[in-house]
């Protein structure tokens, strides 16, 4: 199907057919998991390069490993999730697919400075 990008004389015909699907950060499910996004808590790295997740009211968790790894869809973006069920449960989806999160409640420690926050949704690898 041929579409034009917009009505105007001179304006350049787009072929749809090679369009990319939008990625999208969204609510998703996932081998009947449902996944909501999770823009509250970030992803930060320490100097000796552990991985913490931080949340609101001063919550934060060690990031010891993925513990699950699943297959996302082409649309879902890379980000933080939790499933929608227990909130708890972090899920990340990047580069590898989607994974699992294992965690331990933990501190930030300011003697483990500097601390970088990632950005998953760009692309961080763990």
């Amino acid at each position: 199907m041929l579409m034009a990008t917009g009505y105007a004389p001179g304006r350049k015909i787009r072929d749809m057919r090679h369009a990319k699907p939008s990625r999208r950060y969204a609510r998703r499910r996932v081998a009947d998991i449902l996944l909501e996004p999770d823009r509250s808590t970030s992803l930060w790295r320490n100097r000796m390069g552990r991985l913490y997740l931080a949340a609101p009211h001063g919550r934060t968790s060690l990031v010891l490993g993925p513990s699950a790894r699943l297959k996302a869809p082409d649309s879902m973006a890379w980000g933080l999730y939790h499933e929608a069920d227990q909130p708890g449960v972090p899920w990340l989806n990047g580069p590898d697919g989607l994974v699992r999160l294992e965690t331990r409640p933990a501190s930030l420690i300011d003697a483990y400075g500097p601390w970088v926050r990632l950005n998953p949704r760009i692309g961080a690898r763990m």
